[in-house]
């Protein structure tokens, strides 16, 4: 299962807020996850008062087995000399401890009844940068497995409206097991959702009137 430690900030604008970030991305417990990194917003916080964005640099390893993909990921690509020194220096305690977390994972189904060994653990791939881990991924993906997203879109200001709007376009995510994003502007709101093609397109078809 994935994992990830929920942190208050403090934005500029003085609002506190809380924000989880993730160590553990386990994609065969949580697929939704996958497209979450593809549209770069893993780990990214957002200020629910202004709107503003800040990104965490904090390594995280992620996880595929139906992709035979496992990284340790720093999401800088800049990360200084020392900075991935340190980072490879942690990778076998973690590559050791991965045999105590990731569970078998098989036909597109777990089996919480056996660990794998380290032997049958895919070849850990070392990351530096968010793009590519997203080059990682898409370069495995099926197309359609690869993200397609949606926009939801209302021009109400009306902030009991927009929160209705949002309640629906959540739980239609969650039904379809995408994610979600908000973009708050005066004159529109809109809700988009991720998830793979697949997921998008039944989606729109769920959307599309019957008649």
């Amino acid at each position: 299962m994935s994992r990830s430690i929920t942190h208050t900030l403090t934005c500029p604008c003085g609002t506190k807020f809380a924000s989880a970030t993730y160590e553990y991305v386990n994609v065969a417990r949580n697929p939704h996850l996958r497209y979450v990194i593809l549209s770069g917003l893993l780990n990214v916080s957002t200020c629910p008062n202004c709107g503003r964005r800040a990104a965490t640099s904090n390594p995280f390893i992620y996880s595929d087995p139906a992709y035979n993909l496992l990284a340790y990921v720093h999401p800088r690509s800049d990360a200084p000399e020392e900075a991935r020194l340190l980072f490879l220096e942690k990778l076998r305690s973690v590559y050791v401890n991965l045999t105590e977390e990731q569970e078998e994972y098989i036909d597109g189904s777990s089996t919480s009844s056996a660990l794998l060994k380290t032997e049958d653990l895919p070849p850990l791939q070392i990351i530096f940068g968010m793009e590519q881990l997203s080059e990682l991924i898409n370069a495995a993906l099926s197309p359609d497995d690869r993200m397609g997203r949606l926009a939801l879109s209302t021009q109400s200001r009306n902030e009991a409206e927009r929160g209705q709007f949002l309640d629906i376009a959540r739980k239609l995510a969650s039904e379809m097991a995408c994610s979600i994003e908000v973009e708050d502007l005066p004159d529109e709101y809109t809700v988009w959702v991720y998830g793979s093609r697949r997921q998008i397109g039944a989606l729109m078809r769920e959307l599309t009137p019957r008649g």
